[in-house]
């Protein structure tokens, strides 16, 4: 059997999408409710306004009052950014769901494909299958807005949600674009994912409550580095040790050097998780 063959790799996909569609689909009208909430609630809660000062003035007045606040969404951005942060999290915890049962791990194991392309169908799956449905769902409530606030307020040319959240892909560049530092957006883009593939290690290490895990970890994590630094720094003091040297070296060595440590961190975590992919079994002490 060849190591990779596109076409058994789409074999992989279709047996997926079909044998799991459930859970895709799930997944889906989770991510698109939320993005559709912020519009739906703001227009209940306009209506909901006009609803308390009926008596007081016509609708027509009302309208041309709260129509300007229909020309910028850019409030929205924030809860966008977070809500693909959360998405792309919970994909990440359940890139390996078909592996919680026995009787998944039975299928999965058996496929007649390659451990590469079943993993690399997870993978891809959680990534850009979860950018895809986040976009694709932004476009839906692009719609949504601009039809119930020309049917309702009469807002003609609203701002655009999908242009104003589009630079939600790159907040990892925005505030490092003027900075003409490859280095720092390097470490800024590869230690963002690098703390998202934790979950899909963990995904790959415990098939179940793979968020609590990886959770605590990262809390565990942040203790033994503050312990560790806490630790340094007396130990420097204590030997009187000069650390000018450090401070004159230049900024730009030090800013690869931290890139070069994420990317680093970034191809470790997704090597280990392929690992122990390839050596998942039926009934482990982990996974019973």
């Amino acid at each position: 059997m060849k190591a990779f063959d596109f076409s058994r790799f789409l074999n992989v996909a279709r047996w997926d999408l079909t044998i799991n569609r459930k859970f895709y689909i799930r997944q889906l009208v989770v991510i698109a409710g939320c993005v559709l909430v912020p519009i739906i609630i703001n227009y209940v809660v306009q209506l909901y306004g006009y609803w308390l000062v009926s008596s007081d003035m016509s609708f027509a007045e009302y309208r041309e009052s709260v129509a300007s606040g229909f020309y910028s969404v850019t409030w929205w951005v924030v809860y966008y950014r977070i809500l693909l942060v959360a998405a792309l999290i919970q994909m990440f915890c359940y890139m390996f769901h078909n592996l919680v049962t026995k009787q998944g791990r039975i299928s999965e194991l058996t496929l007649p494909a390659t451990n590469s392309e079943r993993f690399l169908w997870h993978a891809g799956c959680s990534f850009f299958g979860t950018l895809l449905v986040f976009m694709g769902s932004i476009l839906v409530a692009d719609l949504v807005h601009a039809i119930l606030g020309w049917a309702l307020f009469g807002v003609t040319n609203p701002q655009s949600i999908t242009l104003a959240t589009w630079d939600v892909f790159s907040f990892a560049f925005r505030d490092l674009k003027y900075t003409n530092n490859i280095a720092l957006v390097c470490f800024a883009t590869f230690g963002f994912l690098g703390q998202l593939s934790t979950f899909s290690l963990g995904s790959a290490f415990k098939y179940r409550h793979t968020f609590g895990y990886v959770l605590l970890f990262h809390i565990a994590l942040q203790i033994v580095s503050l312990l560790l630094v806490g630790m340094f720094g007396l130990f420097v003091a204590k030997n009187n040790f000069d650390i000018q040297i450090i401070a004159d070296l230049p900024s730009w060595l030090g800013a690869w050097f931290l890139a070069t440590l994420a990317i680093v961190i970034f191809c470790l975590i997704w090597w280990l998780t392929y690992r122990l992919y390839c050596r998942a079994q039926i009934t482990t002490r982990r996974n019973p």
